[in-house]
């Protein structure tokens, strides 16, 4: 991957989360909607954006809340890149941070649930 890809990604990626936290006014998108990955194709024109939705809804609402904002998003990186043509945008869905905070919690449970290994007491002498 090039330098120019790596600073477009990064780019998008304030980009598109300034636009989640200010632009994005869509009740569908309950909850926590946050950036985690940016992938910009060879050829800069397309990038994939990975959100994670964390909250109570069903994040399939969440995403095509957030598809239905694609072109406000859009609008922002394309006045945001100093580019003849901004890459086209598309949204995944990025289950790694609820993965995460699952294990997390199963071994917390683990860990409160093992006994405490017994310590015998030092030998006198």
């Amino acid at each position: 991957m090039s330098v120019r890809q790596q600073k477009l990604e990064s780019r998008i990626h304030r980009l598109v989360s300034e636009s989640l936290l200010r632009d994005v006014d869509d009740p569908r998108v309950r909850g926590l909607a946050t950036v985690t990955q940016v992938k910009v194709s060879p050829d800069m024109r397309e990038a994939r954006v990975y959100i994670s939705i964390l909250g109570d809804g069903p994040p399939g609402t969440a995403m095509a809340g957030l598809k239905s904002a694609g072109s406000i998003i859009q609008r922002r990186v394309a006045d945001g890149v100093a580019m003849k043509f901004a890459p086209k945008l598309s949204f995944e869905l990025d289950q790694s941070l609820k993965k995460q905070a699952e294990i997390l919690r199963l071994i917390d449970q683990t860990v409160a649930e093992t006994p405490a290994p017994k310590v015998s007491p030092p030998p006198s002498g």
